[in-house]
């Protein structure tokens, strides 16, 4: 079967405590470190940014910060939009891309929870990357204060019509290890603009709105 690699084992207890992760504010400080001066592909480097300032975009800041940066998308015309603004971009899917070279960091920032095959994302993911390369991924966390707070009231959880998923963080690690992918940083995130958001971030991080991963391939770790 395609991908399966080496599953996560299930914890050895139900109520284990939650690892001490860093909680950030910014979804690409981190992210645009890493990238600077190296090659890099940023799937899904349209996003929620159609019709949009393109130097104002996410895509814009990894372009400046990287040697080279390469972006793909399914949008046609936002693609040629960003082409005729001097950018490198391509029209290609995310779970099926071949664009005959390798990167040093493969972004997918709010992207893999509106796959309908992610497993097919991460496989090409691995395909692209040069050994020692690595994949950042920034993801809604479907644990999260705002849906905690919603179902205990008992309303509906607002979710984006275009998701076909949400992760929690033991789930997308199990993800990324049946495709060869281990964590190396990994970051809750959530911009705390309510204080009772910040105050209760303060006691719980994992209620975080996001997550991001920064994971490299096991086979590809020289």
């Amino acid at each position: 079967m395609l991908g399966l690699l080496r599953p996560l084992s299930p914890g050895s207890g139900r109520w284990s405590p939650e690892d001490n992760l860093p909680l950030v504010e910014s979804k690409f400080a981190r992210i645009l470190e890493l990238v600077e001066r190296r090659e890099v592909l940023d799937v899904g480097c349209v996003g929620g940014d159609a019709g949009g300032d393109i130097e104002a975009t996410s895509h814009a800041r990894l372009a400046k910060a990287a040697g080279f940066c390469l972006g793909i998308d399914i949008v046609p015309d936002e693609i040629e939009r960003r082409r005729r603004e001097g950018y490198n971009a391509v029209v290609a899917d995310a779970q099926t891309f071949d664009l005959g070279r390798t990167f040093d960091v493969i972004v997918a920032a709010d992207l893999i929870e509106h796959l309908a095959n992610p497993g097919a994302f991460l496989a090409r993911a691995r395909e692209h990357l040069k050994p020692g390369g690595l994949l950042a991924i920034v993801t809604p966390n479907a644990l999260s204060l705002n849906n905690a707070l919603k179902s205990l009231a008992g309303l509906r959880v607002g979710v984006n019509p275009e998701h076909t998923c949400w992760y929690d963080r033991t789930t997308l690690r199990q993800l990324l290890a049946r495709f060869g992918f281990a964590p190396v940083e990994e970051y809750w995130q959530d911009y705390q603009a309510h204080p009772l958001t910040a105050l209760a971030l303060r006691f719980r991080k994992n209620l975080a709105a996001h997550f991001i991963v920064i994971a490299r391939h096991r086979g590809m770790m020289t």
